[in-house]
């Protein structure tokens, strides 16, 4: 997948209302299998219908979907291949087939705490459907195992169908969090803001989006290929951007003095509404996949640079003053840094 290509209309609609989407996907999906299956007479059919549901059921990204089927064929095979020997040896001696249970068991209880905790799940389980057929009937163990397979294979086919990739949503909720941390920095100094602004519900919601972004972290990386440690990296660097903001705001509202004298100063009245249009610029490079604002580079330094000359000039008096200068100068910074991380995640960094 192209990873900067721009997010259309449809895609952002889609993926406003996946829950939707994904309800009227496995919804097609069982209903025409269903048909199908019931049509040609397909031998306990019903493992078709359970498996697709299970496989495209609580997931619907398809960065989710391919290894979670590739998993349940894998532990369904196993099992199905140890049900089939154990009802081969149960011909033989009960006793032996109980002992082979046991080690089956063991060792999908043993991978089931592994790095593949489901494929060593569905191996106990197979086993247990297997071995659980009528009359210990190898024939209807065996279809068990071939409509799992169809089962698998139908679920990926219809989540090819125009596929949800997490790695879209999760742009779009970096830029919604971009997009809400611009207003919360706006309405922390805003000149039209008469006493200090709670902004708790705003930080409740945002924290929800970075839990919400947190779990697109593994389907985004099986879909894109990137490293854990550059997403991870721009989690941590927005959860420190919210930190930021919050402890601005109360400097900024601390003192009455030295608030009304950061509120006539032009330097970081021009700081504030940099920081303000990088966070936008940002938000539009995720979802539009295009660098925006580079053309306000210089006046960004030469913005640095004053407020650095105010710092020096400030005295242990002006505390408050202080530390919001350079809270807003760690902002710009950090600012700067979450750039590079996104250029990198979107491969723009030979465009920019």
């Amino acid at each position: 997948m192209h990873l900067n290509q721009k997010i259309s209309n449809l895609d952002a609609f889609i993926f406003t209302h996946y829950r939707i989407v994904h309800g009227i996907r496995i919804a097609v999906a069982f209903v025409l299998t269903l048909i199908t299956a019931t049509y040609f007479e397909v031998p306990e059919r019903t493992w078709i219908l359970i498996t697709l549901f299970v496989v495209i059921g609580p997931i619907s990204y398809l960065g989710n979907v391919l290894p979670r089927a590739w998993h349940r064929v894998l532990g369904t095979s196993l099992g199905a291949i140890s049900g089939i020997v154990g009802i081969a040896i149960s011909q033989y001696s009960i006793t032996l087939m109980y002992l082979w249970c046991a080690v089956i068991i063991f060792l999908s209880a043993y991978f089931a705490l592994g790095k593949r905790p489901y494929v060593g799940i569905l191996i106990g389980i197979t086993l247990a459907v297997t071995l659980g057929a009528a009359n210990a009937d190898v024939d209807v163990a065996m279809w068990r195992g071939v409509d799992v397979t169809i089962g698998c294979i139908v679920a990926v086919l219809f989540c090819l169908i125009y596929p949800q990739r997490a790695f879209i949503h999760w742009r779009l909720r970096i830029a919604n969090t971009l997009n809400t941390l611009a207003k919360v920095y706006h309405l922390s100094y805003s000149p039209n803001v008469l006493e200090k602004p709670n902004l708790e519900a705003f930080q409740n919601t945002l924290v929800k989006e970075m839990t919400t972004i947190t779990t697109l972290t593994a389907p985004s990386i099986k879909e894109t290929k990137l490293k854990r440690q550059l997403l991870e990296a721009i989690q941590i660097q927005l959860r420190n951007m919210l930190s930021t903001i919050d402890l601005l705001n109360h400097s900024y509202w601390s003192d009455r003095e030295s608030h009304l004298n950061m509120l006539w100063s032009k330097s970081l009245k021009q700081c504030q509404q940099q920081v303000e249009q990088q966070l936008e610029d940002l938000a539009y490079l995720v979802e539009k996949g295009q660098v925006r604002g580079e053309n306000r580079v210089e006046e960004r330094e030469a913005i640095t640079r004053d407020l650095k000359a105010i710092i020096a000039e400030l005295g242990e008096e002006n505390s408050n003053i202080h530390g919001y200068v350079w809270l807003n100068l760690k902002l710009i910074e950090d600012l700067g840094n979450l750039k590079k991380l996104l250029v990198l995640a979107l491969n723009l960094s030979q465009k920019s």
